[in-house]
């Protein structure tokens, strides 16, 4: 019995350490400003909004034009904050960050019953992101199906997935929000 233990211990060894060093994912929770509460095993390297372009109602994800508000870690990509109970404000970077969208000037106010789209960049750990659309300045994480864009960088456009055509944005944003809240 003792032997068969002792054949076991290097690959009991080898899980405890793997164990250790798993990767969570990050995850979002949101709340009233908006306002995130970040959770995961990663650090934050990025964090960006984006909001709809004028005359539309859904911003486009990575869209430079549509990027409203960013901030990054002021050490370098790879040393941010850990995200796991990181909680922060949109337009108030957390300790250790810097806000370089806008680069000189407070972000606009998030105007109410428009989608925006965030992004939480992680090192060491996948990345989070959604659509939240804004009601009294509470956020509502809504799914957007059929909505893919032309690239990841520059100028982007919101894509019907899987075509060329460009997205058609829903004529009742309202009832779009209430078919596509994710319930959490």
């Amino acid at each position: 019995m003792t032997y068969s233990w002792l054949r076991a211990f290097p690959i009991f060894v080898l899980l405890l350490v793997t164990a250790g060093c798993r990767e969570v994912p990050t995850t979002v929770k949101l709340a009233e400003g908006p306002s995130f509460l970040l959770h995961g095993s990663g650090r934050l390297a990025s964090f960006r909004i984006y909001g709809p372009q004028p005359g539309h109602k859904i911003a486009t994800p990575f869209d430079d034009r549509s990027l409203v508000w960013r901030i990054q870690p002021v050490a370098g990509y790879f040393k941010g904050a850990r995200v796991g109970g990181l909680n922060f404000r949109y337009g108030m970077p957390p300790s250790g960050y810097l806000q370089t969208m806008p680069k000189d000037a407070s972000p606009a106010s998030l105007p109410d019953r428009q989608v925006y789209y965030f992004f939480v960049e992680t090192s060491d750990a996948p990345p989070a992101s959604g659509y939240i659309y804004l009601e009294g300045g509470r956020p509502i994480e809504i799914g957007v199906p059929d909505l893919c864009q032309s690239g990841f960088v520059g100028e982007v456009k919101p894509l019907k997935c899987g075509t060329n055509e460009p997205y058609k944005e829903p004529e009742n944003l309202e009832q779009f929000v209430q078919e596509h809240r994710l319930e959490k």
